[in-house]
């Protein structure tokens, strides 16, 4: 713009008679014109290769989100759950579920323990008792200090709500009447509550207005229970959750593959892969000629012929090829290439799919198609699952020896102390609404000891409000007969079943024959009695730590036990601690050899078990401290370079995982199986068989489309980083031809002025001259 003006300027100055501005920039442009045209060109060359680049790298990508999903053995292990009654039962399952179909029997319902205290008050604000509240829930004693700053129904109930005492307080507004409602925050029998210590609710009493009970059904003719409405912990794998009771009508629920997901994925890879093709055909065609002008100018076909020629397109389409063909090597099952499971590339490079074929292979050998797709293990040993690997895992079979099989912490008491006294129970009541009726002429033939008697209970027939009415009407019958004192008869709500236990001294209990009384869990035959673990003296106590929760206390009831009720009232009480909820640990009790044993359900070295500081336990078998820890699996794993031990590698939160790490070695090089993942459930040990490790077609379609494009030396990656510099280098070039174009510029501009100059400096001597010689004449 400068020289513009200036030139102006000196074409006023000098009344020039041609545009010494134009003529520059003509000269200057014609010069560079050359160099500019074949910069341009070639800029349109790389541009339109580059483009066509960048749309082939935006489809491999788009292809290669199909390609995962078949790349990962996950989509070839999805279960799926259903219920032929989603009303009564639900069911999930994970990849470790097994194919299965079950008949389930909603019997009962979980639900939470509710009390609500007798007495009654005018208003929330009324006063109420002062002492010590102790509330007890899941063998844990809470106590709550009542005094002048907390003495009304909503002092207390604040107290509550806002602390950790295993229950909800409410205050029920009954009719304008005001009661005070404790209801446990846990469902199931081990959430029973216990509440004492104030005058009030203590001389009045509290009536109980939900059971605490477990929920119930039976499994294929197993029954079994759970102290909430799922079920998770039953199957591996696979999680029932009850929606309602409906007992007597069992309902089918059913855990199968997801066939029809994977066959719907895999026939999605096929059609893109496809539809890859012929962007890759139409990349390269020679044939614009084909097309119509409408074509042409559409975005369909904007990048059409973009690629004629070229090597890379050409390697591109082999390598993409290559990767679909032959067969998996390390596979010999009888399904190792696309065609066995249906899968055919016509003389067109066309993937074509026989759904027969198809179908079949996922319904009968999911596994297969898995290998075959997906990059992933197996075992040939049932007990060891190929869980993962990493892009560090290479393919290969594998020898696996195991030296140390995972354990749990477990340890075991001492011999328990049994009375000649005896408990004898029905059967667990599953049926809560039933079991308040007793049916017309029912009877008990019940022996205590070696006096054996038939109780007529038609007397009482009848329905009742609670189970516990049920058993106090049963017991005065009893009393009537046998004498009071004598035997007891009661529903322990933990083991949801009504029990006869004879009184101390007394000896044996046997239900002999029963009739009328299916109701309460007696069938019409024999129960026997089992005898007794007494612990009536005082509550018995003991910390307790499992795992990596912290040491706090339990503590069971005082009262008369047997062997099992014992077992499931610890595993309540342990279970249900706060202490060991936090800690995300469980146990489980055994009685096997009449002694109980405890053992955390964790597997590995952080599994541990301590039970210390008995009080009032002696006759449970249980008096000096007791501790144990689990351990982890070890063995070794063999590979091409070596043997490499693999107890290192085990997995902290189950021992009986092992996840090599990426960085092992074996004899100084880098471990085959780097990031292998596997599982050692049990079995015997020594020599466990091969692992496999193979890479499916999916997988290998996955690597070569990463491959294209790796930063450093991907096919497709380093011809479009060798363009944009090609493009950077013409470009620069560009401003070297526009500076030079500059410099001609004034220079042609210089030249023209220095000629203007002259010109203008020969006018004005012609005009002198002229005007010299006219001026001589006239004289």
């Amino acid at each position: 713009m400068a020289n513009e003006i200036g030139t102006t300027l000196l074409n006023t100055l000098t009344n020039s008679t041609f545009d010494i501005g134009n003529m520059s920039k003509a000269l200057a442009e014609a010069e560079v014109a050359g160099p500019r045209a074949i910069i341009e060109k070639n800029q349109e060359k790389v541009s339109t290769e580059l483009d066509a680049l960048k749309f082939l790298q935006t489809n491999l990508q788009a292809f290669k989100t199909y390609v995962t999903d078949l790349s990962s053995p996950d989509i070839f292990s999805l279960k799926s759950g259903t219920s032929s009654d989603e009303g009564v039962v639900t069911v999930t399952a994970d990849s470790t579920a097994a194919l299965a179909s079950y008949q389930i029997e909603s019997r009962q319902i979980a639900q939470a323990h509710t009390m609500v205290a007798n007495k009654t008050y005018t208003s929330p604000s009324d006063t109420i008792s002062n002492g010590t509240l102790n509330i007890q829930v899941g063998g844990q004693t809470h106590a709550i200090t009542v005094d002048a700053t907390n003495n009304t129904l909503e002092g207390l109930q604040k107290v509550i709500n806002n602390g950790d005492y295993g229950v909800t307080a409410s205050i029920i507004n009954n009719g304008g009447s005001y009661q005070m409602m404790f209801t446990s925050k846990q469902t199931g029998a081990a959430g029973e509550v216990s509440i004492s210590g104030l005058a009030d609710f203590d001389t009045n009493g509290m009536t109980t207005t939900s059971e605490a009970q477990d929920a119930v059904m039976v499994l294929n003719g197993l029954t079994v229970t759970s102290a909430t409405n799922t079920f998770d912990q039953v199957i591996e794998g696979v999680s029932f959750q009850l929606n309602s009771a409906s007992i007597g009508s069992p309902k089918t629920v059913t855990v199968g593959q997801d066939t029809q997901n994977v066959t719907d994925t895999i026939k999605s890879f096929v059609d893109v892969y496809n539809q890859l093709g012929t962007i890759l055909d139409e990349l390269g065609s020679y044939n614009k000629g084909d097309l119509t002008q409408a074509e042409l100018d559409s975005e369909e076909y904007k990048y059409f012929g973009d690629l004629a020629g070229s090597s890379l397109l050409r390697s591109v389409k082999s390598q993409i090829e290559s990767s679909l063909s032959g067969t998996i090597g390390e596979l010999t099952s009888n399904y190792n290439s696309l065609a066995l499971v249906g899968i055919t590339l016509n003389s067109d490079g066309i993937l074509q799919v026989d759904d027969t074929i198809l179908n079949n292979v996922a319904t009968n050998d999911m596994q297969a198609l898995s290998n075959l797709f997906s990059k992933g293990g197996s075992s040939n040993d049932p007990l060891v699952n190929v869980l993962a690997g990493s892009s560090k895992t290479q393919t290969g079979n594998y020898q696996l020896d195991i030296t140390q099989l995972a354990d749990r912490a477990t340890v075991t008491g001492g011999a328990v102390t049994l009375s000649t006294d005896e408990s004898v129970a029905g059967d667990r009541v599953t049926d809560a609404t039933a079991a308040l009726t007793i049916d017309a002429g029912a009877s008990l033939n019940l022996q205590i000891g070696a006096t054996a008697n038939l109780i007529d209970l038609s007397s009482i027939a009848g329905t009742y409000a609670t189970k516990d009415e049920v058993a106090a009407q049963i017991q005065t019958q009893i009393d009537a007969v046998f004498g009071a004192g004598i035997a007891t008869f009661a529903y322990d709500s933990s083991q949801s079943r009504f029990e006869i236990t004879s009184a101390a001294g007394q000896g044996t209990a046997d239900v002999l024959s029963s009739t009328g009384l299916t109701n309460q869990g007696f069938s019409g035959g024999a129960y026997a009695g089992q005898q007794l673990i007494d612990l009536s003296a005082a509550d018995a106590s003991f910390n307790v730590k499992v795992d990596e929760s912290i040491t706090s206390a339990v503590t069971i009831q005082a009262g008369r036990y047997t062997l099992e009720e014992l077992a499931t009232k610890m595993t309540n009480n342990i279970n249900s601690n706060t202490d060991v909820q936090a800690a995300g640990a469980s146990i489980n009790i055994s009685t096997a050899g009449g002694a109980l044993t405890v053992t955390s359900d964790r597997f590995g070295i952080f599994s541990t078990v301590e039970l210390t500081g008995f009080a009032n336990f002696a006759n449970a078998g249980f008096t000096a401290d007791l501790t144990d820890i689990g351990q982890n699996v070890d063995g070794t794993i063999t590979t091409a370079s070596g043997t490499m031990n693999i107890g290192a590698y085990a997995d902290a939160t189950d021992g009986r995982k092992v996840k090599v790490s990426d960085f092992a070695v074996i004899a100084g090089n880098d471990a085959e199986v780097r990031g292998l993942e596997f599982e050692v459930l049990g079995g015997a040990l020594g020599a466990r068989g091969t692992i496999t490790y193979a890479q499916g077609f999916a997988s290998l379609m996955e690597d070569t489309v990463d491959g294209l494009f790796k930063s450093d030396f991907g096919l497709v990656s380093e011809r479009i980083n060798n363009l944009n510099d090609k493009m950077d280098n013409y470009e620069e070039r560009n401003k070297k031809i526009d500076a030079r174009y500059e410099k001609l510029l004034l220079k042609y501009q210089m030249q023209f002025s220095a000629l203007q100059s002259i010109i203008q400096s020969s006018q004005q001597t012609r005009d002198y001259l002229s005007a010299t010689f006219s001026n001589n004449s006239s004289n």
